[in-house]
């Protein structure tokens, strides 16, 4: 399976210590890329559309990100992380470490099916849907939240650029100058897409991850931003 950039990669293929996640193998129907419809009949009968891979987000137990990640990949799944580097003091001295971007979030790319399969498997400790409170279902229950494609390999995109000055923030935080969707046309965060705004005291573009926040790039000069006439 081909490892996205950005991935913080456990070392020596453990998990990290403390860690209770217990690698369960799933039946080969369901790995790989399987189509459901092809699964036992324990998924039950899905409809066209839940066959489709789509990238869920979970939510993690606090500081377990990478350990939950691990045990995702080995039974198959595509998974992001997206990770930084952070100034932190420690015992009185200041010391740089790599952290997870957006903490207690893993996005994970499975079918429906997949998904529902892999959190209800007993070895899952620490994950669960990350709801989206913005929408509800027939029975009026909030569905697992869902990144659009396009909009995931963006935020992809963005969070693998090395640069200490990307920032997660909240949408409040951003002080858009217009609707206008851009791209950005040089430098190191070219061929990102999103809207101008300022934050933090800079100008920058901003991509939205509808129901979770705002990711931002370092400050970006006007001649680097082309209007786009299409939204994404």
């Amino acid at each position: 399976m081909d490892t996205l950039s950005n991935v913080y990669i456990r070392e020596g293929g453990n998990l990290l210590s403390g860690a209770r996640l217990t690698p369960r193998t799933f039946p080969s129907q369901y790995k790989n890329g399987v189509s459901v419809e092809n699964a036992p009949h324990e998924l039950g009968d899905t409809r066209q559309q839940e066959q489709i891979k789509q990238w869920f987000v979970l939510r993690v137990a606090y500081h377990h990100e990478q350990a939950a990640k691990d045990w995702l990949e080995d039974l198959g799944f595509d998974t992001y992380l997206a990770m930084h580097d952070a100034e932190k003091e420690m015992n009185g001295k200041k010391k740089r470490v790599r952290e997870p971007l957006i903490p207690n979030l893993l996005f994970a790319h499975a079918t429906k099916g997949e998904m529902g399969f892999a959190l209800a498997a007993p070895g899952n400790a620490y994950l669960s849907y990350y709801y989206d409170h913005f929408r509800t279902n027939a029975d009026g229950k909030n569905p697992p939240l869902i990144v659009p494609d396009k909009q995931m390999d963006n935020f992809i995109h963005l969070t693998s650029i090395d640069n200490d000055h990307i920032l997660f923030v909240d949408r409040s935080q951003c002080h858009f100058k217009s609707g206008d969707h851009v791209v950005v046309t040089d430098g190191d965060f070219r061929g990102i897409e999103g809207r101008v705004a300022r934050v933090s005291r800079q100008q920058r573009v901003v991509v939205e991850l509808d129901g979770i926040g705002c990711i931002t790039t370092a400050y970006i000069p006007k001649a680097f931003i082309r209007m786009k006439t299409i939204e994404f």
